[in-house]
């Protein structure tokens, strides 16, 4: 038994060296080695969202220059809207509503210095309860669920940024 142990693990120590050697790379990984191909962004949105905030303080950290005016080398990012929207779910046997679904959608899209655009939606959904007499505790988890959507949007059109060539 330990014979057959060891057989199976100098195979397996044997394929590693072999797999790595001939390019295999695991999902989403990324020749880049987190560094943007575009180093200049021009961002249009409405500044006062928490979404264009995020994303410019999520784009700064990263190394990207945030340009104000139009440049050829810079890729535009707008923010064409976020929507969030709340829709009964459940009601009980005394059509009193227990839950709700709320759903966050995100349009924008890259404008690339040749011109191309590319255009994305992102898209989330949330099951809420209906807290009745806890309004406030009810209205403190929309508020929280809708920062956390918005956070994920950022998320998103990050790595979309990053993954441009």
């Amino acid at each position: 038994m330990k014979k057959r142990l060891l057989w199976l693990f100098s195979i397996i120590l044997a394929a590693v060296p072999a797999l790595s050697g001939c390019g295999y790379s695991l999902a989403g990984y990324s020749e880049n080695n987190g560094e943007a191909k575009y180093k200049k962004v021009i961002l249009y949105g409405n500044k006062a969202d928490l979404l264009y905030q995020d994303l410019y303080i999520r784009l700064r950290a990263a190394g990207v220059q945030i340009l104000q005016k139009k440049n050829p080398e810079a890729v535009t990012i707008i923010l064409s809207g976020s929507r969030v929207q709340r829709d009964l779910s459940a009601v009980d046997s005394r059509s009193q509503e227990l839950q709700y679904i709320m759903q966050s959608s995100t349009r924008y899209s890259f404008v690339l210095p040749d011109g191309k655009v590319i255009a994305k939606k992102s898209s989330f959904n949330r099951t809420i309860l209906n807290k009745g007499v806890e309004a406030l505790a009810g209205a403190n988890e929309q508020r929280l669920l809708i920062n956390e959507m918005k956070k994920q949007a950022v998320d998103e059109i990050f790595i979309n940024f990053m993954r441009l060539r």
